[in-house]
This record gives structure tokens, sequence and C-alpha cells, in this order.
């Protein structure tokens, strides 16, 4: 008998800086949400614990600044 998968969780980032269109390509499972020049929002759904790392470390990779990452209600 298989487990049933547990639901995606949503979730949002604040990023600093206003991120360009091709940065934001590189996220095409979240949607912007720009709040003002200094800072950035994305939010979308994450599979998985390895998938929110893989997404934290794509953040890094790009040299992204995290201020703020925040589990959204259901």
């Amino acid at each position: 008998m298989t487990q049933p998968r547990p639901a995606r969780v949503r979730y949002e980032f604040l990023l600093r800086g206003e991120l360009s269109e091709r940065t934001l390509s590189a996220f095409p499972e979240l949607s912007p949400s720009h709040s003002s020049g200094d800072f950035t929002r994305l939010y979308g759904p994450v599979n998985d614990d390895s998938a929110l790392r893989a997404m934290l470390a794509r953040f890094d990779a790009l040299g992204l600044t995290v201020i703020e990452m925040r589990r959204l209600p259901d």
C-alpha cells in the first residue's frame, strides 16, 4: 500500500532588489509580486523540503539575497 503524497506547500520569498525578466525566468514555478524597486516578492507552491533547498540554492547561485521566507497559509 502506498502512502498518499503530501500536499505542496506555498511559500513567499522576499528578495532584495528588482529582478529582471531573465532572472525571473529562472523560477517558473513562482509568481512575482513587485512591492517596490527595493524588493521583489515571489510566491508559489513548493513540492517538498528537497525542492525548497534546491530553490534556495538557485537564489544563492544567482547572487540573490533572500530577506525573508515564509510559509503561506493553505
